[in-house]
Order: C-alpha cells, then sequence, then structure tokens
C-alpha cells in the first residue's frame, strides 16, 4: 500500500510547497519507507512509498526523457513482460511501475489498456499540460478527485483531500444511507459532497484542472 495525491491549479501559476507537504504528511502512514514529490509549472504530485519491489532504485516519482512523471500506488503484474515489448526503452529502474510510464510515451492516453494489476497511476506530462489518472478495472486501489473552482486535486484517501482543506466533510444522505446498508457506495460519487472517485477501468485526462 502506497500513498498517491496532487493537485493542479487553473490559472497556471505555480503551486506553494505548503499544500503539497502537507497532503505527504496526511499520506505517511500508507507508505513509510520514503517519499517523493514531483512540481512543475502548475502541478504537484507526491507518493508515499511501501517498498516491496526494486527497494533500491524504484522510489518515485518516475520519469522519462521526454519530461513526463509518474507517481502510482499498486503492483503491475505483467511488468516483466512490457519490459520485454518496450526493448527500446533504456530503464533507469527495475520498478514494476516504470513500464506504465513509458506506455503513456508510446501509446498515450490509452496506456493502460496493456497493464495487468491492481493500481492507481497519476502521470503528468508538463510538455502537453495534462495530467492522466488511471485506475485498474476491478477498483482494487482507491484515488479519489475533487474539482475546485480554481484546481483539481486527487488522494488514495478522502481524509487527505478534507484535512487540507481542499473539501469539506458533508455527508450525502442518500450515499451515507447505502454505505450503511451495503458497507460500500456505488458509482462515482462518494458519502462526501464534491469527492468523486476515478471508477474502475477509467481513465481520466485533466487539462488546466478541468477533466476533458
Amino acid at each position: 500500500m502506497c500513498g498517491i495525491a496532487g493537485i493542479m491549479t487553473h490559472n497556471g501559476s505555480p503551486l506553494g510547497p505548503e499544500i503539497i507537504e502537507r497532503l505527504k504528511g496526511n499520506l505517511r502512514h500508507r507508505g513509510p519507507d520514503g517519499d517523493g514529490i514531483h512540481a512543475a509549472g502548475n502541478m504537484a504530485m507526491v507518493q508515499t512509498r511501501l517498498a516491496i519491489i526494486d527497494l533500491e532504485t524504484g522510489d518515485q516519482p518516475l520519469l522519462e526523457p521526454g519530461g513526463a512523471a509518474l507517481v502510482a500506488n499498486g503492483e503491475i503484474y505483467n511488468y516483466l513482460e512490457l519490459r520485454e515489448d518496450l526493448a527500446d526503452v533504456d530503464f533507469a529502474t527495475n520498478s514494476d511501475c516504470e513500464p506504465p510510464l513509458h506506455l503513456y510515451r508510446k501509446n498515450g492516453f490509452e496506456f493502460a489498456q496493456a497493464l495487468r494489476g491492481m493500481y492507481a497511476i497519476a502521470i503528468h506530462d508538463p510538455a502537453k499540460e495534462v495530467l492522466l489518472l488511471a485506475r485498474d478495472p476491478f477498483g482494487i486501489k482507491p484515488l479519489y478527485y475533487v474539482e475546485g473552482g480554481d484546481f483539481f486535486a486527487f488522494a488514495s484517501e478522502p481524509r487527505a483531500l478534507i484535512d487540507v482543506g481542499l473539501a469539506e466533510a458533508k455527508l450525502v444522505p442518500e450515499h451515507r444511507n447505502e454505505l450503511l446498508q451495503l458497507q460500500f457506495t456505488c458509482g462515482r460519487e462518494t458519502v462526501f459532497r464534491n469527492i468523486n472517485r476515478v471508477l474502475p477501468g477509467e481513465t481520466l485526462v485533466i487539462r488546466n484542472a478541468k477533466i476533458v
């Protein structure tokens, strides 16, 4: 279990370090073995790592020569096969999460179609000013987001977004009742107003802090 989070501003202004540091602190319990921050222009992302594969060189964010950066929570089961298929790539790590980053450069927004595993992935491409959020088809790894008036933010847990003031802990009665009855909620909406989840198997494309 790792933690990922990030925020993109709408007006293109660079982010101050305080909010991403607070997001990192709220996700520390998910990844006690290390952390890393990616910041470029109006985008900042963070990962807190529980190290399992590639203990020595697998720290995130992961970067590729074109400038894109990846943070992830999960495990890519077919990463060895993907490395073989990407024979022309000079891999910088032995991490199972590096192949998805190079697949993005090769296949664009369809990169997740080749993945087998459980994952929540965020890729930021500064050159194209785009953020991608992808979740595994079974929805094993969680990923939540909030669309503010002048920002877009995501995190592995709703609490991380609430605790830093990016969302309010206001319950939606019908979803609260659904949770009490079923022990889970269905669909994109959560029990918290304005906090949504990336759906299983979905890849969201975000530009200028808006889903496109």
